[in-house]
């Protein structure tokens, strides 16, 4: 599973820190973690596809950009996480899903990323992507 998902990323170009090591084991709680004192990316054997593939983006994102202090990791977790989302779902492919269906679930489930993914997708959305993915699904507006 691991293998597949490390391909994933590379097909979407996410670049795995450089120096960093995949373990997959059991956690206690959490998807995933950075051990940064042995530069390891831990990711919990029991995540789905989807939930391997979103933790291994968001915990390879924290090893690029360095431990934070304890202050500013509600900030920087949010960060990493719109940084994950933005990396794992492109604005085309956003928008070719938004024509079939507006169900962030229906969205997670096609692109196989987590449900928050997709959320954390459409809130951030910067203006252009906004005006595109507006003009892609006039027809859901026109249907109701």
């Amino acid at each position: 599973m691991a293998a597949v998902t490390i391909r994933r990323m590379v097909e979407r170009e996410l670049v795995w820190p450089a120096g960093w090591r995949l373990s997959v084991e059991t956690l206690t709680c959490g998807r995933g973690r950075c051990r940064w004192e042995s530069r390891t990316v831990v990711l919990d054997r029991r995540c789905t596809p989807a939930e391997a593939q979103a933790t291994l983006a968001h915990e390879a994102i924290h090893a690029s950009r360095g431990p934070c202090p304890g202050w500013a990791r509600a900030g920087e977790e949010a960060t990493v996480h719109q940084l994950a989302a933005r990396a794992l779902i492109s604005p085309a492919a956003l928008a070719s899903e938004l024509e079939w269906s507006p169900d962030p679930r229906v969205i997670a489930w096609d692109l196989q990323v987590t449900g928050d993914l997709v959320d954390a997708r459409l809130s951030s959305l910067d203006p252009a992507e906004h005006a595109q993915l507006w003009a892609r699904t006039a027809h859901h507006r026109d249907e109701a």
